[in-house]
């Protein structure tokens, strides 16, 4: 088991999924547990020492720990600000060939977009990144033997007791896709209409797909269309492009050490860049910055990649696709490693599956410009001031793009729903 989506419990405090697991002993922190040992491999087969390799990825893990004066930034970006620092970086460590300067810094963009989603730091807002609300505590909790599913399992109280779960499966109606919302007023009822024929009513609506899904459909899915403000918010909020590869080796070809995670990122120079740019089959590569064992898995590998790229890669034909990891593992990693055979492979598909359009959210510069917050989707749509209509899901959270910021604003909204009927009795 493998997790495709949400991998890990990012802090302690004041993290719903931490609060829950973590007293049924089903995580593990990684900080305690664990060392990590990163070393930067690039396109032409060459890689970094250990020691710059590691400084470089703490410099990374700093530089949206440390935002200062983000006011005073131009255009109010993440990426404008990170140039700084790096061209302050390079300064003091002349022993970085200046020709690794951009790739490195290309390598050290697409990383940070694993956390942020857009197809850049030059699109993310500084300003949100230093005024997002972190839950302290370790980034890195892994489920061990299982996967984030089980927090589902822990919500309807199958685990610890399985006697005692909640019948949520037995009222859940699958392959039930959603195409009209109808909220107007000729009816006290919200009618829910699905593709199968069959219609729903309700007193309360509680929408829950993502923000991607809202940005494609929101104009035809919602009678009457949704208010301004709502549609502002939708419109203005980012919602990014993250994927993963998940490789299976019966013979794994790297360190296997449960103590050790054994990170490797990797860059392309610049020739092999604007090689490979020119090739519509082979770019989504361009995508890929890390490669890294999973916890508790020893024969399985996750590559990770963001931006763009990501689409790119879920519409390369399954074969080919095979072939190109291969290409890719032997180019970067050939040179140390004696590269055995790929026994299976699952890559993520979230980016182009309808009914996600991509991973999760983040506030762009656009975001500031137009001055919308995740409250402003959060927002529910009353009568008679009656929440009728009411928004959830990560995007709708102060936690957004989190596993505990989705949780949050289902107990927010099932809290707005308990209070409006507990002050009418």
């Amino acid at each position: 088991m493998v997790d495709l989506g949400g991998q890990w419990v990012h802090g302690e405090k004041n993290n719903v999924a931490f609060e829950l697991a973590w007293p049924l002993g089903l995580i593990e922190r990684f900080n305690v547990s664990h060392e990590s040992e990163v070393k930067i491999f690039g396109s032409s087969g060459s890689s970094l020492s250990l020691e710059t390799s590691q400084d470089l990825r703490q410099f990374l893990i700093s530089l949206d720990k440390s935002l200062t004066d983000v006011e005073s930034l131009k255009t109010g970006s993440f990426g404008e600000y990170a140039d700084a620092k790096f061209e302050e970086y390079y300064k003091n460590h002349p022993e970085i060939n200046v020709e690794l300067h951009k790739p490195l810094r290309d390598m050290m963009n697409l990383g940070q977009m694993a956390s942020d989603a857009a197809d850049n730091w030059y699109e993310v807002s500084a300003k949100s990144l230093q005024d997002y609300p972190e839950c302290e505590g370790d980034n890195n909790i892994n489920w061990k033997n299982r996967t984030y599913s089980t927090i589902l399992d822990i919500l309807m109280k199958k685990i610890p007791n399985p006697e005692e779960e909640l019948p949520i499966l037995n009222n859940t109606h699958t392959n039930s896709k959603i195409t009209k919302i109808n909220y107007n007023e000729e009816s006290t009822l919200v009618k829910v209409s699905a593709a199968d024929g069959k219609e729903y009513l309700a007193d309360h609506v509680i929408f829950t797909p993502s923000l991607g899904v809202l940005k494609a459909n929101h104009n035809q899915l919602f009678n009457p269309p949704l208010p301004e403000k709502k549609i502002k918010s939708i419109e203005n909020l980012g919602f990014g492009h993250v994927a993963k590869i998940l490789l299976y080796f019966d013979n794994p070809w790297w360190h296997t050490d449960d103590n050790k995670l054994n990170v490797k990122l990797i860059y392309w120079t610049e020739a092999d860049r604007k090689e490979i740019e020119n090739d519509p089959e082979r770019k989504w590569m361009l995508g890929i910055f890390s490669l890294f064992p999973i916890e508790h898995k020893p024969k399985l590998l996750c590559i990770w990649m963001s931006s763009n790229h990501s689409t790119e890669m879920e519409s390369i034909p399954e074969e080919l696709f095979h072939n190109q990891t291969s290409e890719f593992l032997n180019r970067f990693f050939g040179h140390e490693y004696n590269i055995t055979k790929i026994s299976a492979i699952q890559r993520t598909l979230w980016n182009t599956n309808e009914n996600f359009r991509g991973t999760y959210s983040y506030h762009g510069v656009e975001t500031d410009a137009a001055n919308v917050t995740n409250a402003d989707l959060a927002e529910p749509i009353t009568r008679d001031n009656k929440p009728i209509l009411q928004f959830a899901g990560e995007a709708t959270s102060e936690h957004y793009s989190t596993v505990n910021g989705a949780i949050e604003s289902g107990w927010r909204e099932a809290d707005r729903l308990i209070n409006l009927y507990s002050n009418k009795n």
